[in-house]
């Protein structure tokens, strides 16, 4: 494994040609929703695709740790931090665009703030079904978000992507129709290791924006209502264990666990299923309630919870 300096050496020898930002020792909480993590070895952001290929060259050339985060709404990071490099996705891919009536073309970083917002623009209708979902567009395709409203796997019709670690002397632009089992609940089953999306086309109701602007707000409000939005969050922490018939909020609420704290971590008192950060939260914090819950439900009511969360060590 190359290091991370020869990485690096190999980038400022690019004379210029990288577009994007480097960063180094960055705070992972500063990036992160849940405002939790140590600091990376080095960040970089790219702004064009160009940017892409010029780290595939370098990872061809020095295969050092990295990791791909987009809007980093559904990560966990240590407190010792990420010890190679960070590849944040926030600022290339982010457009939307009608290819024909009833039919989008959405850049990976788009986030879904911006997506919902461009739907009550232009009457997509069907798009609503986000409402509340935090992070990118990108991170939806990965773990299939969705709400009681539907999935992403309702309205994806084809994904676009590449792979940084590929051997090939060019980055290869990869696509896929989708199909019947390319995903289950908060999963897909199509992205390999180091892919990482660029585009997706999506399917949309055309509709009186009017319409879709009042039914996104009602969903809003209901989120505010229901969930914790005024601390930092990963959001939901686990999958429902839907063959116990059972929502993963009703789990916790059944173990009275609502409102537990450890550290500055909390079971959230307004929705059992998301832990907070009260301020100065740890990764340690939010690892031993996420622990705590999983061994109490698996001995207590013998059922198994799964995280949508994804942690990093």
């Amino acid at each position: 494994m190359a290091l991370i300096s020869d990485f690096l050496a190999d980038l400022r020898g690019t004379q210029g040609q990288f577009r994007g930002e480097v960063e180094f020792d960055p705070p992972l909480s500063r990036v992160v929703y849940y405002r939790i993590g140590g600091q990376a070895s080095v960040m970089i952001t790219p702004r064009a695709f160009s940017d892409l290929e010029l780290i595939h060259g370098l990872l061809r050339r020095n295969p050092v740790p990295f990791f791909v985060m987009g809007w980093g709404s559904n990560l966990l990071f240590p407190d010792h931090g990420f010890q190679g490099l960070m590849i944040r996705m926030k600022h290339l891919f982010t457009e939307v665009e009608e290819i024909e009536e009833g039919r989008l073309r959405v850049g990976a970083s788009v986030g879904a703030n911006v997506l919902l917002k461009v739907a009550a623009e232009k009457g997509y209708g069907g798009l609503h079904r986000f409402t509340g979902i935090p992070g990118s567009v990108g991170g939806m395709v990965a773990m299939n978000a969705g709400t009681h409203e539907g999935e992403m796997s309702d309205v994806i019709l084809r994904s676009e992507w590449v792979n940084l670690t590929e051997d090939s002397d060019s980055l290869q632009v990869h696509s896929r129709v989708h199909e019947v089992g390319d995903f289950s609940y908060r999963r897909n089953h199509f992205l390999q290791p180091h892919d990482l999306l660029t585009h997706i086309e999506i399917r949309y109701e055309p509709e009186e924006p009017a319409r879709v602007k009042s039914k996104i707000d009602e969903l809003y409000q209901r989120r505010k209502a229901s969930q914790p939005v005024e601390y930092p969050s990963c959001g939901s922490v686990f999958m429902n264990p839907k063959a116990h018939g059972l929502r993963a909020w009703e789990v916790v609420e059944k173990l009275g666990l609502r409102g537990h704290q450890i550290g500055n971590a909390q079971v959230s008192e307004k929705h059992p299923n998301f832990i907070v950060n009260l301020g100065g939260a740890t990764s340690s914090d939010v690892r031993a309630l996420i622990d705590l819950i999983k061994s109490r439900a698996l001995s207590e009511l013998g059922i198994e919870l799964h995280e949508e969360v994804r942690i990093l060590s």
